[in-house]
Parts: structure tokens; sequence; C-alpha cells
């Protein structure tokens, strides 16, 4: 038995459990229940940084590597002519199934990120075409394909603004999830953001802006 304010005799805890007003069970221990995300503390790992955005940046990686290899099963012979001018007299069977086997697991990557909703396994696949990208416009300099040469850096900037958003979003989720200190205040912890996310997000919300509904003149009277 408790004593409360004034000597009088507060409620007596039975069998463990705590009297109406104390803290019961799954509020703010973290022991039964489902524990949700108090004020003042860190969602869990992958989902700070994940945006709503970032699905369709998925959908768009998975898309697109699976277009490539079903492309490169239906079109088998005109991609190994394709590998054989820029590289010779190579096995070009081999070196186009090396090329898909990394493309698979490019794809791979894409596929888990949006399953558990980590944008850090977009990285992989977006710099892995991007280094594919480079590197054949490159070979069509040497071999003077200046048409594909075109195309190429066309997928390559693609790619490469296609990570900077990423990038960006991945900022602006960290901003949004950071914990908060005094109610509408957000930590210092939870605001460093790097100076290229600084930059992405700003890039990210220019574009935004310039996007976004205008706002009508008023009418003078």
């Amino acid at each position: 038995m408790t004593v409360g304010a004034g000597g009088d005799p507060g409620p007596t805890p039975v069998f463990g459990v705590e009297p109406p007003g104390g803290p019961g069970i799954g509020q703010g221990t973290g022991q039964g229940g489902a524990p949700g995300n108090a004020p003042g503390t860190r969602p869990a790992p992958g989902v700070a940084t994940w945006h709503r955005i970032h699905y369709a940046v998925g959908v768009f990686l998975i898309a697109y590597g699976m277009t490539g290899l079903v492309s490169a099963v239906l079109l088998w012979g005109d991609r190994q002519d394709e590998i054989e001018g820029y590289f010779g007299s190579v096995p070009a069977a081999a070196v186009l199934t090396a090329v898909k086997v990394i493309e698979l697991a490019l794809v791979a990557s894409a596929v888990v990120g949006v399953a558990l909703r980590r944008d850090m396994l977009f990285v992989p696949p977006m710099a892995g075409w991007m280094a594919g990208f480079a590197m054949f416009a490159v070979l069509d300099v040497f071999t003077a394909r200046w048409g594909g040469l075109i195309e190429h850096l066309l997928y390559l900037a693609a790619f490469v603004v296609l990570l900077f958003l990423s990038y960006g979003l991945s900022a602006k989720a960290q901003l949004a999830n950071a914990p908060k200190d005094d109610g509408d205040a957000v930590s210092d912890s939870g605001r460093r953001l790097t100076r290229t996310q600084e930059f992405a997000l700003q890039a990210i919300n220019r574009a935004a802006a310039l996007t976004g509904p205008r706002p009508r003149p008023e009418r003078s009277d």
C-alpha cells in the first residue's frame, strides 16, 4: 500500500499491476504493445531517409533494368554484334552474359530497396548504369560513333539527375523525420546536412516552386 498526499493511503498495486495514471503496459516503457515513435525518438533505420517519391525512383530503375534484360534476350544476336563492334575479336557471348548478370544484380538491389524502403540500395543501380554509359561514351569517341555518343551521354545525364533527385529526397525526408526538441523545434543532431545534401534540397525546392501552381494576382477594385 502506498501513501498519497496528505497521508491518505493510495491505491495498492495488485499482482504488479500499476494503478490508473501510472505507467501502463506499452506506454512509454518499450515493453509490450506496439512500440510507437514517441516525440524525441528517431525513426527506424532505412525509413528516416525514405521519401514517398522514392517509390517512383525504384519502379523506374526496376522497369529500366528489366527492359534491358528482356531486350537482350530477344535481340541477342544484335547485342553480340554491338559488343564485337566496340571490343573487336572478343568472346562477345561471354562479355554480354557477364554484363547482363551484373545488370540483374543491379535490378535486384533496386527491388530490395523498394521492399525495405532503403534509398541507399538505389545507389548501386544508378552508379552502375552511369559507369556503363560513361564507358560506352568513351568507346564511342574512339570508334567515331557519334550517334551512339549522343545517346549514351543523354542516358548518363538522365541517371545523374536521377541520382541527384534521390539524394535530395533523402535529405528532405531526413529533415522531416528529425527528432524534435521542443514541440516544433528540430534538434541540432537531426538537421545536420552535408553541403551536397543542402544543395540538392535547395534545387528540389526551387524546381517544385517553378513547376507548382502560381498564386493568382489579386484584383484591385
